[in-house]
């Protein structure tokens, strides 16, 4: 069974692109289709969500370093 995600494993925003492979549900097959969708969508959104939080801060920290 694959681990969980952490939404710490997207390093970069281009990492989004591939967010399929990414987050892994490791009880895929146990799940119904309509708790899969809704558990996908959710921690799709999460993701993207986190990411683009870290995203705008490092930019922050970068900035604030410079200036």
């Amino acid at each position: 069974m694959p681990n969980r995600n952490s939404p710490n494993d997207i390093k970069n925003l281009d990492d989004l692109n591939d967010l399929q492979n990414i987050v892994v549900d490791k009880r895929n097959l146990k799940r119904k289709t309509e708790k899969r969708n809704r558990r996908d969508r959710h921690y799709n959104k999460m993701f993207i969500k986190i990411a683009l939080k870290n995203h705008l801060e490092n930019n922050d920290e970068e900035g604030s370093a410079i200036g």
